[in-house]
């Protein structure tokens, strides 16, 4: 009952009324299939101008591309508020059904709508409320709940109205359910990436939007993936602007995503032109088969019954209304605002041109594709806020959450166990998915179960986080560029909104300072160097951290928690953001790797006076990698437990692997006290001899002298090894 109790509804009146609701849909449909067929002509035509190199844009000049008489209001600048809009959604509800009951009491039985400027008897198709800042989270809502209801609204522009994740989050809801929007327009706002997650989720259910605009909402990179991954199942929307945001540093996998989401929406147009004209060419041969003039004349007057439903989904779904999937074909000729498709579309021969951006992402559609694998590891969440609990005694109260976490991604989903009422419930649970590509959104939800026993249907949601697989894949701050080559870029921690990226330089192979690199690598240390640079003990870089798995293709840390409004969300420890801690490990299908597990040192010498112990870290060098382990205080028997991880080739040749031990100080420079080396080849690997404890040679000794402590025991470092092959072998199909 939410529409009826906020404007005044009855829901009983709304529901029995069904002459009424079949009469709406029958009135509508000539104004919504002209509306659709102008915005399935304007992206056609952009897109045939934009991508051919003449020929098939000539196809197109002489489409009617014009733009429908719709019956519009334009609000002007900063008049609308809150109790305005509630009057407009009561006007609007109550012109297309007279039985809805008006909250305004005075405006009731009068033939004029004071809000709408309109009399009874009349629709209105098109709203602008552009320019209306006034109107908060309340409005959206009011307007969230009457899209579930209008049926006749075709246009509505939110533009410019400082829009943020959470009124994003409530008009998603309504849009979610909503059957006649064609083209919604939300430029010029800050719904950011939150409010893209929102929108992408409605955008997996909707069928009727065509058009969606998008530009200037500081929608990050994150966000554009969300979308991108929505389209894989959305065959409605045509097309969807993006422009002037802003998607961040490490924008390669990101640009990937730009390129298919521009494709999956010329799919939408591509698979409704193979099917409209497979359905006129089966018209054609019934008429050549000698159906006669009667049964042509039956079949004209059958085809201006084509609802503006059917049009829209007529462009996606091939079905008209009515039809399942196992229904036989509508004999109707396809048509679009009752211009036959004949006329009005080229043939998907004549799409060549338009299309051939799409080559490269063909495999997109295929969902048996797989370009690697995730393996994720949900260890545990930090900081979590109290929760409602309900009791027929005590009513409603605050308490301790039972968090649980489903992890999504790429339409798979695992699920770990119930913890009992805890702030910190720690899982520890595993699983592994398969990527389809680097744009794949990792959603992890965190919810509270009222029963540790199994979950519910009804579980409040606690927070959410979004990671895209290509985050995992790239080095912090690493971006490839189009030629190939890899650039660093660094903001500063504690910069505020807006602040600018800075190149990091760095060397190459040849000792040379340049900020272009040849490798991926070696950009990563030219980030940490400069993070290191400006960020201090604050910096989190690449090939260091206090994370257990460090290196190629993995990344372990705490990930915020937003709520469904975009919100993040604050823990029972004041001011302090709630979070969950993930670890993801991508195994590229035609990739090798090697990890390197330090285990501990054992034996080593005093090196402070003052306290008789030892600050020990190492520092492993392999190759183009170099890893800094986690610093262990007043220990001369650290314990590391830490793995790091290299990508190496099919033919590996033998590797010399250096592990330094240093001492860390406060104040002075850092301690060398000698190194051990291990002759790393892919045989020794697999035969587990490699596993085991290495001797640590003194560092100013030129000699064989190993590093000893005051007892003569030799100081030891253990290291295990694990190799796992590539799937694939390069250039084959995985």
């Amino acid at each position: 009952r939410g529409i009826h109790t906020l404007l005044g509804s009855d829901a009983s009146s709304r529901d029995s009324n069904v002459a009424v609701k079949r009469d709406l849909g029958t009135l509508f449909k000539p104004l919504m299939e002209e509306h659709a067929r102008f915005l399935f002509n304007f992206v056609l035509t952009f897109h045939m101008n934009s991508n051919s190199k003449g020929g098939s844009a000539q196809k197109v000049e002489n489409l009617p591309v014009t733009k429908p008489k719709l019956e519009a209001r334009q609000f002007k600048s900063h008049t609308m508020d809150n109790v305005r809009v509630r009057k407009m959604c009561d006007e609007l509800l109550q012109l297309e059904d007279p039985t809805h009951k008006m909250a305004d009491e005075t405006a009731k039985g009068k033939p004029w709508m004071r809000t709408l400027q309109v009399s009874r008897g009349k629709h209105i198709h098109s709203i602008r409320m552009n320019n209306n800042p006034d109107v908060t989270i309340g409005g959206y809502f009011i307007i969230s709940q009457m899209l579930g209801y209008i049926r006749g609204l075709v246009s509505l522009d939110l533009s410019s109205n400082e829009l943020k994740g959470a009124e994003a989050r409530v008009l998603a809801l309504g849009l979610k359910y909503n059957k006649s929007i064609q083209d919604l327009c939300l430029k010029e706002n800050s719904i950011g990436t939150e409010g893209a997650t929102s929108l992408a989720d409605a955008l997996k259910h909707n069928d009727s939007l065509l058009f969606l605009d998008l530009r200037m909402n500081n929608i990050r990179g994150p966000g554009v993936c969300v979308l991108t991954d929505a389209m894989t199942s959305n065959t409605c929307l045509t097309q969807l602007d993006l422009r002037w945001n802003y998607t961040g540093e490490s924008s390669d996998y990101v640009e990937q995503a730009l390129l298919d989401l521009q494709a999956f929406c010329g799919r939408n147009l591509k698979e409704a032109l193979a099917r409209t004209r497979a359905e006129m060419d089966q018209e054609k041969l019934k008429q050549q088969a000698g159906e006669g003039d009667n049964g042509a004349k039956e079949v004209s007057e059958a085809s201006t019954d084509v609802s503006a439903h059917n049009v829209t989904n007529g462009l996606t779904n091939g079905h008209s209304e009515g039809e399942h999937e196992g229904d036989a074909p509508s004999d109707r000729p396809p048509q679009i605002g009752g211009i036959p498709m004949e006329m009005a579309i080229p043939r998907p021969s004549e799409l060549k041109a338009s299309s051939s951006d799409m080559s490269g992402s063909e495999h997109l559609m295929n969902d048996d594709h797989v370009i690697g694998r995730l393996e994720v590891t949900i260890l545990s969440a930090k900081n979590l806020p109290q929760v409602i609990w309900t009791s027929g005694k005590d009513g409603e109260f605050l308490g301790l959450p039972q968090a649980y976490c489903v992890f999504q991604c790429n339409k798979q989903s695992h699920k770990t166990n119930i913890m009992k009422k805890d702030w910190n419930p720690r899982w520890d649970y595993s699983c592994t998915m398969d990527v389809r590509s680097v744009w794949n959104v990792c959603a992890v939800q965190v919810k509270h179960s009222k029963t540790l026993s199994r979950t519910h249907k009804e579980d409040s949601m606690i927070g959410t986080a979004n990671l895209p697989v290509g985050a995992v894949i790239n080095w912090r701050g690493v971006s490839k560029s189009s030629d190939g080559s890899w650039r660093a870029y660094h903001r500063p921690i504690a910069a505020g909104r807006g602040s600018m990226y800075s190149v990091c330089k760095g060397k190459d192979r040849d000792g040379n300072i340049t900020d272009v690199f040849d490798s991926s690598e070696l950009a990563a240390k030219a980030y940490d160097e400069g993070a290191a640079r400006k960020d201090l003990d604050k910096a989190v870089l690449n090939f260091s951290g206090e994370a257990e798995f460090i290196g190629q293709h993995v990344k372990e840390e705490l990930f915020p928690l937003a709520g469904e409004d975009g919100v993040d969300v604050i823990g029972v420890q004041a001011g302090v953001n709630s979070s969950v801690k993930l670890r993801l490990k991508y195994f590229d299908l035609t990739s090798n790797y090697l990890e390197i597990n330090l285990e501990k040192a054992a034996c080593l010498p005093r090196m402070d006076a003052g306290l008789g112990s030892c600050d020990a870290y190492c520092v492993l060098c392999f190759g183009d990698y170099s890893y800094k382990s986690r610093v262990v205080r007043n220990s001369l028997d650290p314990c590391f437990k830490q793995t790091f991880r290299v990508q190496v080739p099919n033919n590996m040749a033998d590797t010399k692997l250096q592990v330094q031990v240093w001492d860390w100080d406060r104040f002075d420079d850092d301690d060398h006290m000698g190194d051990a080396e291990v002759n790393v080849s892919l045989d020794s690997i697999l035969s587990g001899t490699l596993n085991g404890g290495y001797g640590v040679k003194k560092a100013d000794d030129p000699g064989d002298d190993y590093l000893k402590n005051a007892k003569g025991e030799k100081s030891i470092i253990h290291l295990q090894f694990a190799y796992f092959p590539a799937k694939v072998t390069p250039n084959a199909e995985p």
